[in-house]
């Protein structure tokens, strides 16, 4: 492996077209994946009632759930874990990712029948969403192996079936819900292979382990890291589950338009922390401050460019292209403060994400844990109030200032970590 990979220049000083290219060969695969995302969307947009549009959407998040539990409960321990030399813990990770993609697939089903879904449709999701969470381990557990073409071609196998099946199909047919259900599936079970035999047969191994290995993990690090991605989730997606399960996914089917217009900056903050995360943990453990510094700043950099460039694309697309960007039923003047509000909750999470990946590689998981909560409280709060009040749209006005309640203290700690290192 690659441990050495890591301690290898891992947190030394990188020239700018070194940068360039960690990010370049970082970004190409999951930049594939959103493209591919946002391009499914579109046609499912056009291809589908408000509602089963909306419900797409609502399980895509659900999706995006996973991957953050996942990241707490395995990716964190196992970064930690590999930058310390503590390679025992492996197989309980291992372990530990059949419950977690089990438990997501699940809470999709439930969700999605809640929600209204049928009952072939609500499987096809929930089976995606665990498969998609199962696909998020590997190609996470491949970063932290240095093996970073397992991870991109996996993603650029899902990015061009999703896309490519749909666009065809699209072309001589007219897609059904479940037909979406069904590529999306497919999709997520198309880019496994490129993991490889051995990856699988190690999965496959920690079925035999008895859960209480993990008991220490859970115990010593995943606990408050597990309680700050679920009361995160409630700060950054509370108004996806309010508006779906009180006003109903066709409420919901403007909110999700906005959602997708920036869903390529979405995925990179769900993407880079996996490159940056194992590089700040060996930092930490290095005690290099100055490292951390130049990590984060690269880190910050990265996402505010993304994000920029996003917010450049969505305006030329709503003024030059709108008939594309929208449908019959979705009103440019109703998506314009839809996508300027969304636009700001980007850039704020797009501040925090690079000081909160900081603070997990520290291990200040507790801490975390502390300031998720009360900002998910902001969140739950505020958004139920101006949904109940004034609607869907006024409703992410809650999600505004639950992320605002979280970059704050995020920020000070990160300051504070970096300076002693």
């Amino acid at each position: 492996m690659s441990i050495a990979g890591i301690a290898n220049g891992g947190t030394g000083r990188a020239s700018g077209g070194d940068t360039m290219r960690r990010y370049g060969a970082s970004v190409l695969g999951p930049a594939a994946v959103s493209a591919a995302h946002f391009l499914v969307s579109l046609i499912l947009l056009h291809a589908m009632p408000a509602g089963e549009f909306g419900l797409f959407s609502f399980v895509l998040v659900v999706a995006g759930f996973g991957i953050s539990v996942n990241v707490a409960l395995i990716s964190v321990p196992l970064a930690r874990g590999l930058a310390t030399g503590d390679h025992a813990i492996l197989p309980a990770c291992f372990q530990m990712n059949w419950l977690v993609c089990g438990a997501i697939a699940l809470l999709s089903f439930g969700a999605l029948l809640g929600s209204g879904a049928q009952l072939r449709d609500a499987m096809l999701l929930a089976l995606f969403a665990g498969a998609f969470t199962f696909r998020w381990f590997a190609r996470c557990f491949a970063y932290v192996e240095n093996r970073v073409a397992a991870a991109v071609q996996s993603d650029l196998i899902y990015a061009l079936t999703l896309a490519g099946s749909l666009a065809a199909l699209a072309a001589i047919q007219d897609i059904s819900f479940t037909l979406g259900a069904e590529m999306l599936l497919l999709s997520a079970l198309a880019a496994l292979p490129p993991f490889g035999l051995e990856f699988f047969r190690r999965q496959v191994a920690a079925l035999s382990r008895h859960p209480k290995h993990y008991g220490p993990v859970f115990r010593d690090i995943t606990r408050w890291s597990l309680a700050g991605v679920v009361t995160t989730e409630l700060t950054a997606n509370a108004h996806v589950y309010l508006v779906t399960l009180i006003a109903g996914p066709t409420a919901f089917a403007p909110l999700a338009l906005g959602m997708l217009l920036l869903r390529p900056t979405g995925l990179m903050q769900s993407a880079l922390p996996d490159l940056e995360r194992p590089r700040m943990a060996h930092a930490v453990a290095a005690g290099d401050a100055a490292a951390l510094t130049r990590i984060q700043g690269h880190f910050s950099l990265g996402l505010l460019t993304v994000w920029a460039a996003n917010v450049l694309l969505c305006a030329g697309a709503l003024l030059f292209l709108p008939d594309l960007m929208t449908k019959k039923g979705y009103h440019i003047k109703a998506i314009i403060p839809v996508m300027i509000l969304c636009a700001l909750i980007v850039a704020v999470r797009g501040l925090r994400t690079p000081q909160a990946v900081l603070l997990q590689a520290a291990g200040a998981f507790k801490c975390l844990a502390g300031i998720c909560a009360a900002s998910a409280t902001i969140s739950l709060a505020a958004t139920l109030g101006l949904l109940l009040a004034f609607g869907a749209t006024a409703s992410l006005g809650g999600i505004l200032l639950g992320e605002l309640a979280i970059l704050l203290p995020c920020y000070f700690m990160a300051r504070r970590e970096m300076r002693h290192g």
